[in-house]
C-alpha cells in the first residue's frame, strides 16, 4: 500500500512550507512541487494557498488532509492486524516522550522489548505534550507517553499508566505559616498565600503543569515571584535544597531530593497522570501493547 504521496502532502501541511517539507523529505523542491501540481490537476482544484511564509490549506485541501489522515490510520491498522496474524513484526513504532523523564523510561523499557521483537525499529522523539498530541492526531506518532491533567486531554485515546501528586517544595530552613496537617495524610497542606513574596522556580510555560499552576495563582490573586523557569524539575529541587527558592514539582521527581527540603500538598491536593496516547480508533498490535505494558510496569515501580 504505497502512501508516499499522501505522506508528502501531509508534510507540506505540517511544515506550512513546500521548501521546508522538501528538506524534511529529502526531496528537491521541484520534485515535490511537481507531485503537488499533478495531484491538484487530477482533483481540479488547488489544495494550498501559496505564500512565502505560510502555505495554508484551501477548503479542498482541508478535505483532502482529513481523508489523508484517515487513510494512513487505515493503513496502520491493517498492517497491525496482519502483524498479529502472522507474527511477522517488522517496520517502525514511532514513540513520543517528554524530555528528562521520557528517556529514563525508554532506557528501562527498550532492551527487554527489543529482545522480544528484534525486527521492529522503535524511533523515539523527545517532544513536549502539546507537540505530541498534534502528531498523534496527524498519525505521525504511534504512541505518545506524556504527563497531563484530565482537562488537557484531546480526542485521541488515553490509557493511564501512573497517577502522582503535584507537590510544593520548600527549603527546610524556611519558616512558613498556615500549614495544616490532617490525620492520616502523608504530608501537611500549604496554602499558596504562604508563598507570597517568596522566590520561586517553576517549569516552563510549554509544559502541561505550568498553565494549571498559573490558573491557580490567578484564582488566588497572587503574582508569584519567579526567579526563572526551567524544563528540568531536578534544577528546581537543587535550588530549593540550596535554600535559594521554593518550587512546584511532580512527586516522582522528589525521590533523590529528600534532605534539606520539606514537601507539602496543595490545600486541595493536585494530581495528574502519566498516560500513553494513541490515535482515536487505532488498532494496537501485540508489540505495541507489550511496549505499553512494560512502560506501565516501569511507572508502577515509582510507587
Amino acid at each position: 500500500m504505497d502512501t508516499r504521496l499522501i505522506e508528502h502532502i501531509l508534510k507540506i501541511a505540517e511544515e506550512k512550507s513546500i521548501t521546508k517539507a522538501a528538506e524534511k523529505l529529502f526531496l528537491t523542491q521541484s520534485a515535490l512541487n511537481q507531485q503537488l501540481l499533478h495531484l491538484e490537476h487530477e482533483l481540479g482544484t488547488p489544495l494550498f494557498k501559496r505564500s512565502k511564509t505560510n502555505w495554508g490549506p484551501t477548503r479542498a485541501g482541508e478535505i483532502y488532509l482529513e481523508g489523508a489522515r484517515e487513510m494512513l490510520r487505515v493503513k496502520q491498522n491493517t498492517y497491525s492486524r496482519i502483524s498479529d496474524l502472522t507474527h511477522g513484526y517488522t517496520g517502525t513504532i514511532r514513540v513520543g516522550m517528554t524530555p528528562v523523564r521520557g528517556p529514563e523510561m525508554f532506557i528501562h523499557v527498550y532492551p527487554a522489548f527489543h529482545r522480544e521483537y528484534p525486527n521492529l525499529v522503535v524511533v523515539p522523539y523527545e517532544l513536549n505534550v502539546f507537540q505530541m498530541q498534534k502528531l498523534v492526531t496527524a498519525g505521525e506518532l504511534d504512541l505518545g507517553f506524556m504527563t497531563l491533567f484530565e482537562s488537557q486531554r484531546d480526542d485521541n485515546e488515553y490509557e493511564d499508566l501512573y497517577e502522582e501528586e503535584i507537590l510544593i517544595a520548600v527549603p527546610e530552613s524556611w519558616k512558613l505559616e498556615g500549614t495544616e496537617q490532617t490525620e492520616g495524610e502523608q504530608r501537611p497542606r500549604l496554602p499558596l498565600q504562604a508563598l507570597k513574596g517568596r522566590p520561586m522556580i517553576l517549569l516552563r510555560k510549554q509544559t502541561t503543569m505550568r498553565p494549571v499552576l498559573d490558573k491557580l495563582f490567578r484564582a488566588r490573586q497572587l503574582v508569584p515571584q519567579i526567579l526563572f523557569d526551567t524544563a528540568n524539575p531536578a534544577t528546581i529541587l537543587e535550588m530549593v535544597r540550596a535554600g535559594i527558592s521554593c518550587g512546584i514539582v511532580a512527586e516522582s521527581t522528589t525521590r533523590e531530593f529528600q534532605k534539606g527540603i520539606r514537601y507539602y500538598s496543595f490545600e486541595k491536593p493536585l494530581r495528574w497522570n502519566v498516560a500513553v496516547c494513541y490515535p482515536k480508533g487505532a488498532f494496537l498490535n501485540q508489540a505495541e501493547k507489550l511496549f505499553i505494558a512494560q512502560a506501565k510496569e516501569y511507572w508502577g515501580k515509582k510507587e
